[in-house]
């Protein structure tokens, strides 16, 4: 685990500082606080499209609080316990909304936003089993995922065993007997991650599957699981796995996101503006609590707000494990193939830019990838021209291929492009035998679809310009800045722009008809 100096975790003398008011002081306790309940809250409440909301008001909830905190040497544990409430709280009203909503009012909800995991995954840059052991925690319940995100803050070295017990308000006994039992479910969701993702899958596993509506659950993992510790073949498959524990020391947290920690100290201000009001030097949950959470609410969703607030409070966010957002997609400066050139930038890639004074989307064209390409494709390289996308197993290859090539080794070289699988306005490319192209690791392969909202994003490529007239590169959905590009041993790979004549040659394809 790692160890924890007094610039990781915030000084006594900063929060002693902000109970007395020090507004300085409450913004560095903010910015050393976040990322730590960001990422408990994320874990928690996987799925859920109001983690933002939840860490604003837990973090609202702490500065409301801090004038009475009388142990300032404790204000971790305290802050944690505070963080476990809100989320406690958060599923609570989520219980009586479903109770009291008719299913005409569930209908009309948008849809979920991107679940934490995925976020933990494409922003981590995670492959192997650190990413098996992620996807393993959307089959836990919720009040296993509460103690999951602690015990995973604790083995990655941000809280000690006994700020766990003080959040949970349990004996560090207790808390023990809680943590092994969580361990264990989620050593089993990893095995029944490993079956469904296996390929080929076990015969006999889908034909369990076959009524599963591919959405991960604590009830199939159940199910699920008596199948795989029944089965020699499940068991063998997931027989390498490596304890949760070494997975996840050292393991970086989450970045929040910057506008997040913009609302925050936006918020924060409000309330210490509101508190100025009153006339008094002693800020209190009344009326600067309440004027600082209703503005909140208020302004809380629009991003160029969060962008000012930002700006105005002066902050230079930075986290210990980095940056990891993904480049922000490249403009288009060449038309596309006449088939390709009406793909608009993907949702994506508008967000990284800054949005036009009149929006445009309404006006969009309403047209789907089925538009513009269709059927079976040879993917040709344009540097290799003999050479097209094929496979070898499971794996994606250039591979030679001509006339006078084996019908196997033409159907190998041949896909159906279909709407993608994580946003129809991109494409996603089927083989003959009903797999994907899909990257893993970086690795381009062929996989069967698991259902997964990280499976669909992994098979999803948006057409881009390629270097010559005519010819396309496939740009990853979810890792925006990565194409699919073959390196010198003819691999396929998810690899990183480079502004060079010979890497965009080597990322670019014509797309032709197949061989009959």
């Amino acid at each position: 685990m790692r160890s924890h100096d007094t610039q990781e975790r915030p000084d006594i003398t900063v929060v002693m500082a902000a109970r007395a008011g020090d507004r300085q002081a409450s913004e560095q306790l903010i910015r050393d606080c976040l990322p730590l309940v960001y990422n408990i809250v994320g874990r928690a409440l996987d799925g859920h499209s109001d983690v933002d909301d939840v860490v604003q008001e837990t973090m609202m909830r702490v500065l409301d609080g801090l004038p009475g905190l009388e142990q300032p040497d404790r204000f971790r544990s305290w802050l944690v316990a505070i963080t476990v409430r809100q989320i406690r709280d958060r599923w609570r009203r989520g219980r009586a909304g479903l109770a009291v909503e008719s299913l005409e009012d569930t209908a009309q909800e948008p849809g979920p936003q991107a679940d934490f995991s995925d976020l933990a995954i494409l922003r981590l840059a995670l492959s192997g089993q650190r990413r098996e052991a992620v996807e393993a925690t959307r089959w836990l319940e919720d009040e296993e995922r509460e103690v999951l995100a602690l015990w995973w803050m604790e083995s990655a070295g941000e809280l000690t065993r006994g700020e766990l017990s003080v959040a949970c308000d349990l004996t560090p006994q207790h808390a023990a007997v809680r943590i092994q039992r969580v361990k264990e479910r989620l050593e089993t969701a990893r095995t029944v991650v490993r079956a469904v993702t296996a390929s080929p899958r076990c015969p006999d596993l889908a034909t369990v599957l076959a009524s599963w509506d591919g959405r991960p659950s604590a009830l199939w993992r159940k199910r699920l699981a008596r199948h795989v510790r029944d089965c020699p073949q499940c068991l063998l498959s997931s027989s390498d796995l490596i304890p949760a524990e070494g997975l996840l020391t050292d393991l970086a947290l989450v970045p929040a996101p910057v506008g997040l920690a913009g609302l925050v100290l936006a918020r924060a201000l409000r309330a210490d503006s509101a508190g100025a009001t009153v006339g008094s030097g002693t800020r209190t949950a009344s009326s600067a609590s309440r004027t600082a959470r209703t503005t909140g609410r208020l302004t809380a969703k629009p991003a160029a707000a969060a962008a000012v607030a930002l700006a105005a409070a002066g902050v230079a966010w930075y986290t210990a494990a980095g940056s990891h957002e993904p480049a922000a997609r490249p403009a288009v400066a060449a038309p596309l193939s006449p088939a390709a050139s009406s793909v608009p930038p993907s949702p994506r890639a508008s967000a990284s830019r800054t949005p036009p004074p009149t929006p445009t989307r309404a006006t969009a064209p309403a047209t789907t990838a089925a538009d513009r390409f269709s059927g079976r494709q040879a993917v040709r390289s344009v540097d290799q021209p003999g050479d097209y996308v094929s496979q070898s197993g499971r794996l994606g290859i250039l591979d030679p291929v001509g006339a006078t090539s084996s019908s196997a080794t033409r159907q190998a070289a041949a896909f159906t492009f279909v709407p993608g699988l994580a946003d129809p306005r991109c494409y996603s490319l089927r083989d003959a035998t009903g797999r994907y192209l899909r990257h893993y690791a970086f690795r381009i392969r062929l996989d069967t679809d698991d259902r997964s909202a990280i499976f669909r994003k992994d098979a999803t490529f948006c057409p881009r310009p390629g270097s010559t007239a005519g010819s396309v590169s496939l740009e990853s959905y979810n890792y925006p800045g990565r194409y699919i590009h073959h390196r010198d041993n003819l691999q396929l790979w998810l690899d990183p722009s480079e502004n060079t004549a010979a890497y965009r040659a080597s990322r670019s394809f014509v797309l032709v008809a197949p061989w009959t």
